[in-house]
């Protein structure tokens, strides 16, 4: 049985079980699961990072299918007044256009006008089926009003509107 100074040594560098049955002297076992919970810390930060992400891509959707629809209002609108402009003679006549329901077939028209507002219309009711549209004028200054809802986009969106107005000469 060794003695004295060896097992000084022997039990200072010894690396078996303590009174607790751990292996606290053996530098193997000193990080004992952390890498476990790094492992954890690591999912639980790229799981945050996705959610964000599908977040930013939910409401890039969002917003790009309202901007789309502001940029058909605007094409109608813009075209309506180019319309105008083109038959400016008969200017009075293009306010009574007021538009609303369900797409319509284009019927045609006997006139100019006539034929303006049944385009107007179907632009209207065939391509943002859940607008209203109006036209107003008012001395040589034209208003064309296309309003829709963006309930599709966001349940609880407010309508939204887009006014354009021109004087026609």
């Amino acid at each position: 049985m060794p003695t004295g100074k060896f097992m000084q040594w022997f039990a200072a560098h010894s690396h078996a079980p303590d009174s607790k049955g751990l292996m606290s002297g053996d530098p193997r076992f000193s990080q004992m699961g952390v890498s476990l919970v790094e492992v954890l810390i690591a999912v639980l930060v790229l799981s945050v990072g996705v959610l964000g992400a599908a977040s930013l891509q939910l409401n890039a959707i969002r917003y790009s299918a309202s901007t789309g629809h502001s940029t058909q209002a605007a094409i109608i609108a813009r075209d309506m007044l180019d319309r105008m402009r083109a038959n400016h003679s008969a200017l009075p006549s293009y306010a009574t256009a007021s538009v609303s329901g369900s797409c319509a077939a284009n019927s045609g028209g006997a006139t100019i006008v006539t034929a303006d507002i049944a385009d107007f219309t179907q632009a209207v009711t065939c391509q943002r089926p859940d607008a209203d549209a109006s036209i107003a004028v008012a001395g040589g200054r034209a208003t064309v009003s296309i309003s829709w809802s963006e309930s599709r986009v966001q349940a609880s969106a407010a309508a939204s509107e887009f006014v354009v107005s021109a004087v026609v000469r």
